[in-house]
């Protein structure tokens, strides 16, 4: 008897795509026998009284109306529902001799498409399910999918996907499962295995339905010489509405909640708890996994997939039950059908490979780093050794901003946490990350970044010019202008790691935020050196603030992957910014960290110049070119003459940048000086600005680091007009089939090195500042107080110090310049530390909200200091008592100060009982408090939630990084450029590498 064909069609939506399916049945050479259409496109959706118009017209057997939120396997049982009993036949196979054919709307099949289904499983009874080869309808030759398999973990994978029909998969026959499109089932098969799991309503439940077809007896194979065209996925005929092709990262969440319910579903009884209790576990580990894949947007996915089955009620028990009524065999009778873990990491291999073969295209060329890049490097590093030679091996830095970093590693965790102080500042955690590197002796790292730092820089500044240029000479010129840049040099010589850290971090920046519209994994680099940026020199905060917002703008598409650059800066500045705005003092977010020592007075002389710092420089210049005017506005020796060398030497580099405009190279010109013309706003604005006190004199702003992103974006604008130099003869060249001329090419050659020459030059008298003595910076001990008091804080590091230096109030806190004063702090241990300094602190004096209990309070501090350093009849030793002072340490005076009265405090200090004088010592006169001590200082109760916060911190930076660590090697590029093509792009084209 020949078989009776039940056609079911699900139809979603309408329009062409179904009316060629409903015209692809009517043009069958073999034609169902019945016609059931489910129309599922919502009553109420647009567009619903065509598709219901259009099935109508099909004149089908049967017409039922279904919900438009039922997967594809529930519509098909209401089909089934509406279908009266299936009547006997004789059949040798046994049982109703009738077979369903279900397609979706979106299924185009071939016009004898059934009838060689039918072939197939007529001649085999065995046979109980067969599936086409589905083709895409855009593109016909190639294969949407053929067959269905799981592999040794249980994931699904399809047989062929996404490949040139070249009838290589057409003796595949015996599959695990087909896809649900067009498939061919036996009808009493069906209704004995339970129809489809109603749990996977988009993703595998085909692959489902023939697991447990196959355990029951039957087989499942697939029918090349069977065609159907196919418009959409699974997945996204699932989905009601439009039908918009799901996401990767949506597709990806649907793919491991089917999975993870199938593995609870075919597990054995004893082991079902335990997958159970790790699916969460699972969904951390896994999710660590997405990020080093930079894939971060499926992270959410895996949490998802395992809370949707973890608490799925009876989705899991309903399934299982349906698989034993209907299994009558192992799990050993479809282990050949899976597929080897070898072919599954080949595959692998091969998607890797076409994913890199891809990114090769869509890069631009970049000049080669080796071996130009890497033997500038070395030579940045011998100029670098020989200029700080006298720090080399030092255990500490001092001088200007310097101090000991940290007296240990275990300090470097504890104070990133919120203290009775404030919150701690966004520069303790990049001093903490860089005194791990020498965890045994942290501040040891100091000493090994100042040496570093011209290398450094050097290797910063040629990955920044590589991304724009063509060509290794002008990112070598652009890698020197930035190692020998004023405002690095500056901040070497007057000790300021801040500007130094946020000099080397800057070019690191701008690659990675360029390169974060298309790349995850500079995403995370870009949000990580911003952080360390802003921690650095909060000053470039606002600039930085609205070249973010500028760049999310540019880049409308890739707006949520942007807005995640700013969560490593978050998580950093929040607790800080918390205290400073619930204070009242917004501005000291800008404050510069570290020790609060006033940077060199910055003059608009510097600013244009490009030096934070022109004592450093036309001292030595004015001193080979003397002057009769001397300018003490600018230096102490300097004169107009030498403004105009130093004028000379700077400009050149200015020309050629502008130069970049005029030539094929202008666009990658463009963002550099944006660049340069921010940092000079930047710098102009925050110039003369304080918002911190330190020993009673207001400390401005430090204009170093917004003058190191001017420097930024001229060294990179004149390596792009360097390298556009070199493009017009290009062009000719390949015009006339001939040689390149070789005057553009020495044109630009002699620019570079005339570029470097100058810039050495005015970097020579900074570089030998530390050799000849004159640089604020020194070797010195991991201390800060005599080493009397360090060697007591070995046994007691609670012990405290009351720290006096006589100074020179300012104008603004007395009725009349010059009156003297004295500042007054309490030192614990060995002394002060970089790490330990809080900003909160020195903005303070700011706001009327100041110390008022407890051992720091300052108006009981000043009353104390009072009596100590004036004669009067106050007993000092139970305020020293108190807070555990056990030394007095008179510094050396501010300048202004009357010798005279410093003799005075002398004096009282020498004649208080309570006080012992112990001499002069490295850091000034010591005295030693002899009353008796109660003991140890009692510590703080840190804020209860101080722990909650540093771990949030510290998961968000940990995760950030995790997410920045390449995994892979980048798309290999052409070192060097053909002549042909055209002026370089601003960085890199848009795409997604990841």
């Amino acid at each position: 008897m020949q078989p009776r064909v039940i056609a079911i069609v699900a139809a979603r939506r309408g329009g062409p795509v179904l009316q060629q399916t409903l015209d692809a049945l009517a043009q069958q050479s073999r034609r169902p026998d019945l016609l059931v259409v489910v129309d599922a496109a919502g009553g109420a959706a647009a567009g619903a009284d065509a598709v219901t118009a259009q099935l109508a017209a099909a004149n089908p057997t049967q017409f039922i109306t279904a919900g438009s939120g039922l997967g594809f396997g529930e519509l098909v049982h209401r089909a089934l529902g509406a279908l009266p009993a299936a009547e006997p036949t004789s059949s040798p196979y046994g049982g109703v001799d009738e077979w369903l054919w279900l397609l979706r709307h979106d299924t185009v099949p071939d016009p004898r498409a059934l009838e060689r289904l039918l072939a197939a499983v007529e001649i085999a009874p065995s046979v109980a399910v067969a599936g086409p080869k589905q083709l895409e309808a855009e593109h016909p030759t190639v294969i949407a999918g053929y067959g269905e398999t799981l592999t040794r973990l249980g994931a699904s994978i399809a047989i062929a996907e996404r490949e040139l029909d070249q009838a290589q998969h057409d003796r595949t026959s015996d599959v695990l499962a087909v896809g649900e499109a067009a498939m061919l089932v036996r009808r009493t098969v069906f209704a004995a295995v339970d129809g489809f799991d109603p749990a996977l309503p988009s993703v595998d439940a085909a692959l489902d339905l023939c697991v447990r077809i196959r355990l029951a007896g039957h087989r499942v194979v697939g029918v090349p010489q069977a065609r159907v065209f196919v418009h959409e996925s699974s997945a996204q005929a699932a989905r009601a509405g439009a039908g918009r092709a799901p996401s990767d990262r949506v597709l990806a969440r649907l793919r491991r909640t089917a999975q993870l319910h199938r593995r609870l579903v075919y597990a054995p009884p004893l082991a079902v708890p335990l997958h159970w209790l790790s699916l969460l576990p699972l969904a951390v580990v896994r999710a660590l996994g997405q990020l080093l894949r930079k894939q971060p947007g499926r992270v959410g996915g895996e949490f998802a997939a395992a809370l949707a089955v973890a608490f799925s009620g009876g989705a899991v028990p309903s399934a299982r039950r349906r698989l034993a009524r209907s299994r009558t065999m192992g799990w050993a009778a479809i282990a050949p059908l899976r597929m080897p873990p070898d072919e599954v990491r080949r595959r692998r291999a091969v998607a890797r490979d076409a994913t890199l073969a891809a990114g090769e295209d869509d890069r631009p060329p970049r000049p080669a780093f080796l071996p130009g890049g890497a033997w500038l490097v070395a030579f940045a590093a011998v100029v670098g050794a020989v200029a700080f030679a006298p720090l080399l091996g030092a255990p500490a830095l001092r001088g200007g901003a310097l101090a000991p970093l940290a007296p240990d590693a275990a300090a470097l965790l504890e104070q990133l946490r919120w203290s009775p102080e404030g919150a701690a500042d966004p520069f303790a955690f990049v001093l903490a990350g860089l005194g791990a590197l020498t965890a045994w002796q942290p501040s040891l790292a100091l000493g090994v970044l100042w040496v570093a730092a011209l290398p450094l820089a050097a290797l910063g500044g040629w990955w920044a010019a590589a991304a724009l240029v063509r060509h290794p000479g002008p990112a070598a010129v652009a890698a020197l202008l930035w190692a020998f840049s004023p405002t690095l040099l500056s901040a070497l010589a007057n000790g300021r790691p801040a500007a130094v850290i946020a000099h080397l971090a800057l070019p690191l920046l701008v690659i990675a935020a360029a390169r974060a519209p298309r790349s995850w994994s500079a995403t995370a680099v870009a949000g990580l050196t911003a952080a360390v940026v802003v921690a650095s020199a909060p000053a470039l905060l606002p600039a930085l603030v609205i070249a973010w917002v500028l760049w999310m703008l540019a880049h409308p598409r890739r707006i949520g992957r942007l807005l995640t650059l700013v969560v490593p800066t978050a998580a950093l500045l929040g607790p800080l910014a918390w205290q400073q705005l619930q204070r009242g003092t917004p501005l000291g977010l800008l404050a510069d960290p570290g020790l609060p020592v006033a940077p060199p007075a910055a003059s608009p002389t510097g600013i244009l110049l490009g030096w934070p710092d022109l004592s450093l420089v036309l001292g030595p210049l004015a001193a080979l070119a003397p002057d009769a005017a001397p300018l003490a506005a600018l230096a102490p020796d300097a004169g107009p003459l030498a403004v105009l060398v130093l004028a000379a030497l700077a400009l050149p580099a200015v020309l050629v940048a502008l130069l970049a405009l005029a030539l094929p190279t202008a666009r990658g010109a463009v963002l550099p000086l944006v660049l340069a013309a921010t940092g000079v706003a930047t710098a102009w604005a925050v110039a003369g600005i304080a918002v911190a006190v330190a020993d009673g004199a207001a400390v401005p702003l430090d204009v170093g680091p917004a003058l190191s992103l001017a420097a930024l974006g001229i060294a990179l604008a004149a390596a792009v007009g360097l390298d556009g130099i070199r493009t017009p003869a290009a062009q000719r060249r390949v015009a006339s089939y001939g040689p390149e001329p070789r005057g553009p090419r020495r044109l630009a050659t002699a620019l570079g090195l005339v570029l470097v020459v100058l810039a050495s030059t005015a970097a020579a008298p900074v570089l030998a500042a530390t050799l000849t003595g004159s640089s604020a910076v020194r070797a010195g001990e991991p201390r800060t107080l005599p080493a009397i008091v360090a060697a007591e804080a070995q046994s007691d590091p609670t012990i405290g110090t009351l720290v006096l230096r006589p100074v020179v109030a300012p104008p603004a806190a007395s009725e009349s310049a010059g009156t003297p004063a004295v500042s007054a702090r309490i030192d614990r241990g060995a002394g002060r530390t970089l790490i330990a300094q809080r900003t909160l602190v020195a903005t303070g004096a700011f706001t009327e909200t100041v110390r008022s209990e407890g051992p720091y309070a300052a108006a009981e501090i000043a009353t104390l200091t009072a009596n100590l350093v004036a004669p009067s009849g106050a007993d000092s030793a139970d305020g020293l008592v108190s807070r555990h002072v056990r030394f007095v340490l008179l510094e050396q005076s501010g300048p202004g100060v009357d010798p005279a009265i410093v003799s005075d405090m002398v004096a009282a200090l020498d004649g208080n009982p309570a006080l012992a004088p112990v001499g002069d010592t490295d850091t000034g006169r010591l005295w030693r408090v002899v009353a008796d001590d109660e003991g140890p200082l009692a510590a703080a109760d840190p804020w209860p939630g101080s722990g909650v916060v540093l771990g949030v911190q510290l998961s968000i930076l940990a995760l950030t990084l995790l997410l920045a660590v390449p995994t892979s090697f980048r798309p290999r590029r052409p070192a060097e450029p053909t002549e042909a093509e055209g002026p370089t792009a601003t960085f890199e084209a848009e795409g997604d590498d990841d």
